[in-house]
């Protein structure tokens, strides 16, 4: 479902694929969280989400997606 989201906003004529912010889980991270925008994500493959970072490229897999939001507006979250 997060990867229909996505690429619905980043190829969709009428929808834009600015001021999104992905949350998805990161162990470790505070609160096992960690939040990206859009400008940081660099392809929607078939299982992930290329992110680049300050060390290279990273893969988030589309099930540890947890949020899409919009600017305030929340498109997506995960059921739990």
């Amino acid at each position: 479902m997060a990867r229909r989201v996505l690429n619905e906003l980043k190829w969709h004529p009428k929808k834009e694929f600015r001021n999104v912010k992905v949350t998805y889980i990161h162990r470790g991270a505070p609160g096992n969280r960690r939040t990206i925008n859009s400008k940081d994500i660099v392809a929607l493959e078939r299982s992930f989400i290329l992110i680049s970072t300050e060390k290279g490229y990273t893969r988030i897999p589309y099930h540890r997606v947890t949020e899409i939001k919009q600017g305030t507006t929340v498109l997506w979250r995960k059921r739990t």
